[in-house]
């Protein structure tokens, strides 16, 4: 789960198709905003599409040291 908790946050999610990471959402998270995904469905990236200083917060229902998570991965894999 993802919380946007000050500012705007713009999110994408990936899915790996053939080879390549692919679009398969996107969305504007004002203040307030949850969004909530599970593998395979992990794979995203966020960043601060507001003006002022952006703050979220990224709660993990599972042991991720054992059942792995995105965070951190470097996907080499073109983006269409």
């Amino acid at each position: 789960m993802t919380a946007a908790l000050q500012g705007t946050e713009y999110e994408e999610i990936f899915a790996i198709r053939d080879g390549h990471l692919e679009v398969i959402a996107r969305s504007q998270n004002p203040a307030g905003a949850v969004s909530g995904f599970a593998p395979p469905g992990d794979i995203h990236r966020v960043r601060n599409s507001g003006q002022t200083v952006a703050v979220s917060m990224h709660v993990y229902g599972t042991d991720i040291t054992r059942v792995g998570s995105s965070i951190r991965r470097l996907y080499d894999l073109p983006v269409r």
